[in-house]
């Protein structure tokens, strides 16, 4: 079981737990937002769950028919998590007026913060991990975490509001409206995740320039290197496919060509540098010596 496998089951573990109390407080409680915040929840569930799955299948070898390896599952692993989001969030805005209209309990405000507690603990707990590991996956879902941390805090605004009815009627209404807005915002979270990942299926290519610079003063340093032609980082999911043209000496050898390009590939290609393949070519170089 590989690092953002672990970490993602952290998360799994919790949401279960949060899941379950929520829904069973909010109907307890007569609170259909912290029921949507369930749903919010849950919707962390299924996306750890895809994550867990796609996360395997993104990290399977290359081979004949993917030579660049199956990075790329992670972005329709994203997508899918999106589709699954935005269902969930419709869901919600339609729930939110349908049905009786109740005045949640004291129970809704206690179960909601220590749930914030919970949720922001593990958001930061995912994401730190996220960019340990440099896992898209990872950061999505600690972004999703905090998400449903705010919206259990629109629920404790909800709750208090609701207790304002006996001063004025439209109070009533507090906990049905905080359930819409808790939809519209899973619903934006969503479509953000989709249109991330949509263009990210197409190639593209890294434009972290202090990355780039780093690899370039690795390469460099062959003293047989006279220039790099062109150097582009193509993004598959947790790693990056290195395309390298590089000038040498006019009076290189055959031999030592063969020798330079096993030792580039030594150096380039590791986790450091996250290159997991190097398609590399050489010229001679034109310029003056």
């Amino acid at each position: 079981m590989n690092k953002i496998t672990k970490t993602l089951l952290v998360s799994v573990f919790v949401n279960v737990g949060l899941v379950i109390c929520k829904l069973i407080i909010g109907f307890l409680g007569s609170s259909k937002a912290l029921i949507a915040n369930a749903i919010h929840s849950l919707t962390d569930l299924i996306t750890d769950g895809i994550a867990i799955i796609g996360n395997n299948f993104s990290m399977r070898p290359a081979d004949s028919k993917h030579p660049y390896g199956y990075g790329q599952i992670e972005y329709v692993t994203n997508i899918i998590v999106g589709l699954v989001i935005l269902i969930l969030g419709i869901s919600q805005i339609i729930n939110a007026f349908s049905g009786d209209i109740d005045i949640p309990s004291n129970i809704i405000i206690y179960t909601s913060v220590i749930a914030i507690v919970v949720k922001y603990t593990l958001a930061k707990y995912i994401t730190i991990k996220g960019k340990e590991y440099k896992s898209g996956i990872l950061i999505v879902s600690g972004f999703e975490s905090k998400a449903d941390a705010l919206t259990t805090l629109f629920v404790i605004i909800s709750s208090l509001l609701s207790k304002l009815t006996v001063y004025n009627d439209l109070y009533k209404y507090s906990d049905n409206v905080c359930t819409f807005v808790i939809g519209i915002y899973i619903s934006y979270i969503s479509l953000k995740i989709l249109k991330e990942n949509a263009f990210d299926l197409i190639d593209k290519v890294e434009d972290n320039q202090e990355l780039i610079n780093k690899i370039k003063k690795k390469i460099l340093k062959n003293e047989e290197i006279k220039d790099i032609t062109s150097l582009s980082l193509i993004k598959y999911g947790t790693y990056y496919t290195a395309n390298l043209e590089i000038a040498l000496n006019k009076n290189i050898k055959l031999k030592d060509i063969k020798e330079i390009n096993k030792r580039l590939e030594k150096q380039l290609v590791n986790r450091r540098t996250r290159i997991s393949y190097l398609v590399l070519s050489t010229t001679v170089y034109e310029g003056s010596e």
